[in-house]
């Protein structure tokens, strides 16, 4: 029997046949009509995809990776539209998308993996990860982002060849080694390994301060060349505007992000990248997620830099971020820093990353010249010897020493190193072991980083006041005091708000707080850092105290060339790493002892906080969920207090156990509208 012809039109055959119906009578796709959508959401039970339906009109545009607006319990909200499909499990007519917001995949195939991976690792939503991957469109700066790639495309510049960037003078063997890995690895006959990956703790050498940007450059040009690309970030905006002004014949191929640029800045920047007019993103944390085509490097300097936080939920550290961007596309790996963290020198000592070591002699040549005072000065005063490391500096004194900038840093966060009673005003000396106590405040709590004594209350032994003062040299004083005893020299100020990013080789003093040391043209011909940095008692006190001198000192010109500085910190640790400028040995011993004991980078932590009530039905729900035993308590503030917080430890193989029950019970009591417990995974400074 002959088939009667149709009236209706291929199109509407195929999405008659599929059974989709969409609200208002409209016709839906010939293929995949239904949208899978991830609301932006902060509630996690609604942390998952919706079924929407795509009509014939928005069939091209509603593409997986879009952002699209739908219809949510009778509001507009917005969304990605994640994946198609023929089918749904909803009943009856679906709602259909209201709009494609733009025709860009933003959340395609090269980010979702990573968003998703971090969302599990974190115990967090996919829609907290995409917010923090993906910045807020702007319509004008993607306009002009996307001229851009086109005439880029059209007009793509020369790329630089790698022998436009040289290897640094005086690099280790183990550094060439590394770029010959790299090199091999990006070859056409590359066997489909996983690239090389290393750390590299750096000294001043010939290149105080800056010897991390010849370094990074070197290995982002030879794969740059070799056509794959490089993300690098930078704790702020002090290095990446260090390294823009260094890029050289790179700057065509590269695109910056970070989070102090302006929202249409920002979004440009991005969809650049993501277009492929880069071959280069540097940036600060907001880089991690960056969109590269064939990610070839990741380039990370100062890992351990409190920037790389982040303070938004899930909580990720960039570092992480980048690990697991490594781990997932076998990209190379090299970790730049003067010091070197708890976290990298388990990934060296477990194989995973390889360590770029210079020979102990060479090493200390290439540092400057460790020098501490005779005897405790006067806390309200400046040592002799800080006066002698001046004057010789700017070619005041009789002693052959070289000449230049000198850089005096002074504390800006951390506990007070030296604090007097308020009412008689003696030195507070500790209880247990008699050095001299510090102080987070006022009113305390006070520490001892001798002993380990911490005390929320320590009453002066000679009056029986509870409050005190600090006894230390502020940046405001200091620059007076230098005013006055260097007169005809230029006293430069850089702390606060009032950063300055560089100064010149002329003679000056430039007195700055921890973290905006500016960089000098030819490095400082010597430093005198004064007081003590030890931020407080915690699990990375000392390992803190330790990289903010060394990240002073490599400011400062080498030994060799006659670089010295001064330093007033009474913890021996940290003096024996500082004459040493060896921080990988500290790093082994303090990886080590926490082996020993437990504790992280070696397990992992989560911290619970909320009501009392809250946080304890979470803990019992997680008990019942895992098994008794597989949380170790570290800390728990038992009183009936307003927040009340528990730490806890795990073991790193039990990761996916504990991510997946958090999640779990976090959705669960946010559709029951229980109150909120937050829970954090390896939260920063947790001990």
């Amino acid at each position: 029997m002959d088939s009667q012809p149709s009236l209706l039109g291929d199109g509407e055959l195929a999405a008659r046949g599929t059974g989709i119906r969409l609200r208002g009578g409209l016709t839906p796709a010939a293929a995949q009509p239904v949208a899978r959508v991830m609301l932006e959401t902060a509630v996690p039970h609604l942390a998952r995809t919706f079924d929407y339906g795509v009509t014939q009109t928005q069939d091209a545009e509603a593409v997986p990776g879009v952002r699209v607006r739908v219809r949510f319990s009778g509001r507009l909200v917005s969304g990605f539209l994640l994946s198609r499909a023929e089918d749904t499990d909803v009943a009856g007519e679906i709602a259909p998308l209201e709009r494609v917001v733009s025709p860009l995949p933003v959340a395609d195939e090269r980010l979702m993996p990573l968003v998703r991976e971090v969302a599990d690792r974190w115990a967090g939503t996919v829609p907290d990860v995409l917010r923090l991957a993906v910045p807020p469109r702007h319509a004008a700066g993607e306009r002009s982002a996307l001229t851009a790639v086109t005439r880029h495309h059209a007009e793509a510049p020369p790329v630089p060849g790698p022998d436009e960037f040289p290897t640094p003078s005086g690099a280790p063997a183990s550094y060439e080694a590394f770029l010959a890995a790299l090199t091999e690895w990006l070859s056409p006959a590359d066997d489909g390994e996983d690239g090389p990956r290393a750390a590299y703790a750096l000294t001043p050498g010939g290149e105080p301060g800056t010897g991390w940007i010849s370094a990074g450059l070197r290995a982002a040009a030879i794969t740059i060349a070799a056509g794959r690309s490089v993300l690098w970030l930078v704790p702020d905006h002090r290095e990446l505007s260090a390294l823009t002004a260094r890029l050289g014949p790179l700057a065509p191929h590269t695109v910056r992000l970070s989070a102090d640029q302006g929202p249409q800045a920002r979004w440009s920047a991005w969809v650049r990248a993501h277009g492929g007019a880069a071959r280069l993103v540097i940036g600060t944390r907001a880089a991690a997620f960056a969109p590269l085509d064939d990610l070839g490097l990741v380039l990370l300097m100062d890992d351990g830099s409190d920037h790389f936080a982040e303070q938004r939920a899930p909580y990720p550290h960039a570092r992480e971020v980048c690990l697991v961007r490594v781990r997932q596309t076998g990209a190379a790996l090299l970790l730049l820093d003067h010091t070197r963290t708890v976290e990298v020198q388990r990934l060296v000592e477990t194989g995973w990353v390889g360590s770029i070591d210079m020979a102990r002699e060479d090493r200390r040549a290439t540092a400057p010249l460790v020098l501490l005072p005779h005897a405790d000065g006067a806390y309200e005063r400046m040592p002799p010897e800080a006066f002698e490391v001046l004057r010789g500096a700017l070619g005041r004194s009789r002693r052959e020493t070289a000449h230049g900038p000198v850089l005096v840093q002074v504390p800006r966060a951390g506990y007070l190193p030296v604090v007097a009673c308020a009412r008689c005003g003696d030195l507070l000396d500790c209880p247990r072991c008699g050095r001299r106590l510090s102080a987070a405040g006022a009113a305390g709590p006070f520490a001892c980083a001798g002993c380990g004594l911490r005390e929320e209350r320590c009453p002066c032994q000679r009056c029986g006041a509870t409050r005190v003062r600090a006894v230390v040299r502020g940046l405001e004083r200091t620059v007076e005091e230098l005013q006055r005893a260097f007169a005809e020299v230029p006293v430069i100020r850089s702390g606060g708000e009032d950063i300055v990013g560089s100064v010149g080789p002329e003679q000056a003093i430039v007195v700055a707080t921890t973290g905006a040391e500016p960089y000098a043209e030819g490095g400082y011909a010597a430093a005198v850092l004064l007081d003590s940095l030890w931020p407080g008692p915690g699990l990375d006190g000392v390992g803190k105290a330790i990289a903010r001198r060394l990240r002073a000192l490599a400011l400062v010109r080498a030994s060799a060339d006659g670089g010295r500085a001064l330093v007033l910190d009474d913890t021996d640790v940290v003096v024996r790493v500082l004459q040493t400028f060896d921080p990988v040995r500290f790093a082994h011993g303090e990886l080590t002892d926490r082996r020993a004991t437990r504790l992280p980078p070696v397990v992992r932590t989560l911290r619970l906080s909320g009501a009392r009530r809250d946080v304890l039905d979470v803990l019992g729900r997680l008990t019942a969920e895992l098994g008794e035993g597989f949380l170790t308590p570290l800390f728990g503030n038992d009183g009936e207090d307003d927040v009340h917080t528990r730490l806890l430890a795990f073991e790193l193989t039990d990761s996916t156990a504990v991510s997946a029950a958090l999640r779990a019970i976090a959705a669960h009591r946010s559709a029951s509208g229980a109150a909120v417990v937050r829970h954090v995974l390896d939260p920063l400074s947790a001990l």
